[in-house]
């Protein structure tokens, strides 16, 4: 694995779920005798920007002697089930926009959807009824999950 000599992201993995609201990523700076200056942008993957997150495309300066910077991302919550889904962070170079170099420099999101269809099933299971009864009322409840 190759690192980045100057800045890093703390974790390389991050898992949110998605009515977490917010995720909050940290930069890591591994020269403290100097200034740095660069950018953080979000990158697309099976998690859409706009539809699953915030897009984030930032230019942050980090003072000598400062070590860490936290980003926040906001995460959209719906209520349909979807299968966990992910997106990238990337640090990069202002000039070129091109990423900075090393595998440290990039870390994936994966966003866990909770909304799990459950499993419906009868409040009472044995229902005694007479032949003259116009009606009978059967209660559906859901058992676990939170959608469906």
């Amino acid at each position: 694995m190759q690192e980045s000599e100057l800045l890093a992201f703390k974790c390389l993995h991050y898992s949110v779920t998605e009515s977490a609201g917010t995720m909050n990523i940290t930069i890591i700076k591994k020269n403290l005798n100097t200034d740095c200056t660069f950018g953080v942008r979000t990158r697309e993957s099976t998690a859409k920007s706009g539809k699953d997150f915030d897009q984030i495309d930032e230019v942050i300066t980090m003072k000598k002697r400062e070590s860490e910077k936290s980003i926040e991302i906001r995460i959209h919550d719906n209520q349909e089930w979807q299968p966990d889904m992910d997106f990238f962070v990337e640090l990069y170079d202002t000039k070129t926009n091109q990423r900075l170099f090393g595998d440290d420099t990039e870390c994936r999101i994966t966003i866990l959807d909770e909304d799990f269809p459950g499993k419906l099933g009868f409040e009472v299971t044995n229902i005694v009824a007479s032949r003259n009864q116009d009606k009978v009322d059967i209660v559906i409840k859901r058992i676990e999950g939170t959608d469906g």
